[in-house]
């Protein structure tokens, strides 16, 4: 009689005992791909005693793979913001994963399982023992919806930022050429804390592209990418041209808020529902 293999039944939660504090044995790197909808968790990255979507994924992950695992994240997204595209890695012991398409089809399926449709695995792989999720990340891109029609959609409620007043898109346009390039989005960031004798935060930043698009139906669409951004800058962004649409602000402006390098500067960020995350750059 065969003996069954490792990947021929579901992992059973282990007992307290039989879970290890660390990974044992030869290990492979693992690159999760995630897809979320962020209305229900308090922001990607663990934080005892709320909801988190890294949170939840250690919950399942941990019995499967036999311990906890330290999951490097391309990078955070608050309480409400979702992501189509966000990157992970974490390590898993070979004799549990195993190297090929068995073990992390197989990884992917539980996760889903368990997880869908708030947190969906859309692609797990084996790569380089080196790879991090994080510091091999040479870009971000992000999308941020705004639903500008005089009544709300509430199949779009979770997804899109509702406002009524007509928007001038052209404005908007011309309020993106100022951000191209890089520097200090000081204005346009919530400013990191310092412990004493710390230097602060450098919040310089390079974009490489900003569009207002009008993708039709009353939805007009954001999109944004660089090397990386600081707490809150793509939304204070999107509160900024809000602004402009409006008229409450000029595109012309947006040069002197960025020279200001003040919060109380710019306008209040755009609420986190619109921003999406989608895709992150190696």
């Amino acid at each position: 009689m065969q003996t069954p293999s490792l990947f021929d039944q579901e992992p059973e939660e282990p007992s307290g005992s039989e879970q290890t504090s660390g990974p044992s044995g030869p290990l492979v790197r693992v690159r999760l791909s995630i897809a979320y909808d962020g209305t229900d968790f308090r922001g990607l990255a663990p934080n005892p005693g709320v909801r988190t979507v890294v949170g939840e994924l250690v919950k399942v992950l941990t019995p499967y793979l036999r311990h906890e695992p330290d999951i490097v994240m391309s990078g955070r997204t608050d309480a409400g913001v979702h992501a189509s595209g966000q990157i992970l890695s974490f390590d898993a012991p070979v004799a549990w994963l195993g190297s090929g398409r068995e073990g992390t089809d197989r990884l992917q399926k539980m996760i889903n399982s368990r997880l869908a449709p708030e947190i969906v695995a859309l692609d797990v792989q084996v790569v380089d023992p080196e790879f991090s999720a994080r510091f091999d990340a040479v870009g971000r891109r992000y999308r941020y919806l705004v639903l500008n029609q005089p009544v709300a959609d509430p199949l779009l409620a979770r997804s899109t930022w509702h406002v009524s007043e007509p928007l001038d898109l052209a404005s908007m346009r011309l309020a993106c050429d100022p951000i191209i390039g890089e520097h200090d989005f000081s204005s346009f960031c919530r400013r990191p804390k310092v412990k004493v004798g710390e230097e602060p935060v450098s919040l310089e930043r390079r974009i490489d592209v900003a569009t207002w698009h009008d993708v039709g139906d009353g939805l007009l669409e954001f999109r944004i990418e660089g090397s990386a951004f600081c707490h809150q800058m793509v939304r204070s962004l999107v509160g900024f041209h809000v602004a402009v649409g409006k008229g409450k602000r000029s595109a012309g402006e947006l040069r002197s808020v960025l020279a200001a390098r003040d919060r109380q500067a710019a306008e209040q960020p755009a609420p986190p529902h619109g921003l999406n995350l989608i895709e992150v750059l190696y």
